[in-house]
């Protein structure tokens, strides 16, 4: 009897089990092809990338031409994220111009991993490596380069070779993928930014607090080194380059996808269009990376989606609850309201940051390097300040700037640099005036101290023959005026002798070290009517001031904007900004401006161009070009109005430079600028550079040092014997 219960038993269990199968098979049924492909684009969130040398700002191929040359280039990557299908594709090839033997080795985060054997007249160097998918804490893979070239010889007296070189070539890259619900927090999202991110905002005339906040943005993302892009959400009637989009044959059947499935120029005529792009995200036009949180961007993104949806729920309504579940993994993070300032989101397929239009400057102060690492977290609310600090007695140690103490090994020659924007390190009228870098180096074979170069903006301003006994050095160094701009780098170039001692001893590399105390120091001086002096200047505070117009036409202007803000040295976080909505009224700037396309009173401009095309330098007209050619290029110069000083920024000709890459200002006050950056740079008040020559003239005790002042140095002596012989004959008088 037992037995039986308990066979009973069984059979009930499994005819529950049966019933309940069969209760969940229709709900897989009802599932469509059509909700199915939603489904699988909701549960894809893997971002690709591809980041090469010249995004990394290496645009020119990188030459190894010693006995032993090593470079070591970063990668950057998402920390603390796993890598996916991640390659390197090393291009580079070399000449062997001596016979010899040539060796390259490449590393990857410290690890060998190719070594190849360069032997032939010429050839290729290229190699493709895997890279392992291990999450980085230092959001970088390290690519090392080591080049070696031996040449045989009986003494071994030189083992130097011009023709024995490697060059790398600046399209080599990485590409990888990850997870995008990988990244956890905002800190992590801005170092995973790629090359030339995108920064999102909204169709159409953009308002005032929204333009702001864009132009802000993309000065902070070049102070990092990377070039911002402007991508403007798409509306009805704008042209897309569709490009080879892959659409899942299940998405054909709704009308916005069908309409997409082609190539080349598209006009959208429908907002499920952009719905449909949006969600695909496989098109330029809606690849960004950071977006401007504003209402109108907000309710175009909204509107394009219902639209979409509208079209979806008429199909199959099972899909339509697909999509509903797409859009609260893939857009309602971002559309969400809240306090916060900064919020890592979903946008369709990518990942983005999303910036508060009213509180940009604060946020962005929050990526700096100060304080970069401790944005942890998905959403951030910045109170009233994210600065960087400031140094009372006014010293800035190297490695604030982005130079990293550490050691390095030296068989000829090896370069340290950090690189830093005159706006982030000057204030309260303070400039650079001095460097002072502390090293220690091992000694070597050589008998021959190593030297020590110290340059910026490859001007040598110091350098010192080191004593090599493994103790702290300091190399001091005044920093001219003519050598300071509003982008910096300061370089310190270590040289030792290697020693081979007739070939019985292979030369070995010995170490130097940068040490933590390495530092400039800024102090009060007067500011030139310059370049330089304009970045001190906006240092402190600046007004920037551009014409309604740009605001109407935000994908055009705003590249302008922050290309010559950040080449000009303006802070974003210490800029007021202002609309010039008439056209005809003169600014009258209450401090120092940087101001585009505006009339400036009483301001004398030296470069104009008139109602016939001529250029006019100098209040000198020059026929340079006819308007119709005078195209691509614009003028930046510094001006005075009243008592402050600014800089005007205007187009020469019909259109506006399109600047392929950061512009860098040298010494002057005005310079013409084309695609490429400035093509000729001059000082107007000083065209002959008789003031520069004055100006770097010694002062004080060095002035003693001139020869045409060697004659005071006896005259000196002659009249303090003379004050003591007569000091000597009063006292004789007086007994």
């Amino acid at each position: 009897m037992k037995s039986s219960v308990t066979v009973h038993s069984g059979a009930l269990s499994a005819l529950a089990c049966g019933m309940s199968l069969l209760a969940v098979a229709p709900a897989f049924a009802a599932e469509s092809p059509l909700s199915q492909a939603i489904s699988r684009l909701a549960a894809d969130t893997r971002q690709q990338r591809v980041i090469d040398l010249k995004d990394l700002g290496i645009d020119r191929p990188i030459i190894l031409n010693a006995t032993d040359a090593r470079r070591e280039l970063y990668l950057p990557v998402p920390a603390d994220v796993p890598l996916t299908d991640a390659t390197l594709h090393f291009d580079a090839s070399y000449l062997n111009g001596e016979s010899g033997r040539n060796t390259l080795l490449l590393s990857l985060d410290g690890y060998p991993v190719r070594a190849l054997g360069l032997n032939e007249g010429e050839g290729d160097a290229s190699a493709t490596i895997g890279v392992d998918k291990s999450p980085r804490d230092s959001g970088s893979v390290r690519l090392g380069v080591a080049w070696s070239s031996i040449i045989s010889r009986v003494q071994c007296e030189d083992e130097r070779a011009i023709g024995n070189v490697l060059r790398i070539d600046p399209h080599s890259r990485l590409s990888y993928s990850f997870d995008a619900s990988q990244l956890q927090d905002v800190g992590a999202a801005w170092n995973a930014l790629p090359g030339k991110p995108g920064i999102l905002v909204a169709p159409g005339a953009l308002s005032s607090a929204s333009y702001d906040a864009a132009w802000r943005l993309g000065v902070a993302v070049e102070r990092i080194g990377k070039q911002a892009r402007i991508v403007s959400f798409p509306s009805v009637k704008d042209s897309i380059e569709l490009g080879d989009l892959n659409i899942p044959a299940e998405l054909k059947q709704i009308p916005a996808f069908a309409s997409l499935d082609g190539k080349g120029l598209h006009t959208l005529d429908d907002p499920a269009q952009i719905g449909a792009l949006l969600v695909l995200g496989q098109t330029p036009a809606l690849n960004a990376d950071l977006a401007i949180n504003d209402p109108q961007l907000l309710k175009a993104v909204t509107e394009s989606l219902d639209a979409l949806q509208a079209q979806i729920q008429r199909l199959d309504a099972s899909a339509g609850s697909a999509f509903t579940q797409w859009r609260d993994r893939h857009v309602n993070g971002a559309l969400a309201s809240g306090t916060d300032n900064v919020r890592l989101a979903m946008l369709g397929a990518h990942p983005l940051l999303l910036i508060n239009q009213d509180a940009a400057g604060k946020a962005i102060g929050l990526f700096s390097a100060a304080w970069n690492k401790l944005a942890r977290t998905r959403q951030l609310t910045v109170g009233e300040e994210a600065n960087m600090p400031l140094s009372e007695d006014g010293r800035v140690a190297l490695s604030r700037l982005g130079g990293k103490p550490g050691s390095v090994d030296v068989l000829a020659k090896t370069d340290w640099s950090a690189s830093f924007p005159l706006g982030a390190v000057a204030y309260d009228g303070r400039v650079p005036v001095s460097a002072a870098v502390d090293v220690s180096a091992a000694p070597g074979a050589s008998g021959t101290p190593p030297i020590a170069s110290l340059f910026l903006n490859d001007y040598l301003i110091g350098a010192k023959q080191l004593d090599a006994d493994g103790q702290k050095e300091r190399i001091e160094a005044r920093i001219p005026r003519y050598a300071l701009g509003s982008q910096n780098i300061l370089r310190v170039s270590f040289q030792r002798q290697p020693v081979s001692d007739l070939c019985r001893e292979t030369p070995q590399a010995f170490p130097v070290a940068v040490l933590p105390s390495s530092h400039i120091t800024l102090d009060k001086a007067p500011l030139d009517s310059d370049f330089s002096g304009m970045a001190a200047r906006f240092a402190a505070g600046a007004q920037v001031v551009v014409p309604q117009g740009y605001l109407d036409r935000p994908a055009a202007s705003l590249p302008q904007v922050i290309r010559i803000a950040s080449a000009s040295g303006v802070s974003p976080l210490r800029a007021d900004f202002k609309v010039n909505s008439d056209a005809k009224a003169a600014l009258s700037p209450d401090k120092s401006f940087l101001a585009f396309e505006v009339p400036v009173k009483d301001s004398t401009e030296s470069v104009q161009v008139n109602g016939e095309g001529h250029l006019l330098i100098n209040q000198k007209e020059q026929t340079l070009l006819d308007l119709k050619t005078l195209n691509h290029l614009a003028a930046l110069q510094v001006v005075d109005s009243g008592s402050q000083h600014g800089m005007i920024y205007r187009t020469l000709g019909g259109q506006a430079p399109n600047f392929a890459r950061p512009v860098l200002l040298e010494r002057g006050n005005v310079t013409v600028l084309g695609d490429n950056g400035p093509l000729t740079t001059f000082d107007a008040k000083d065209p002959t550079g008789s003031q520069m020559i004055d100006d770097e003239e010694p002062k004080g005790f060095d002035a003693w040092r001139k020869p045409s002042a060697l004659w005071l140095i006896p005259a000196a002596v002659i009249a303090f014997l003379l004050l003591l012989l007569a000091g000597h004959r009063a006292r004789r008088n007086r007994q």
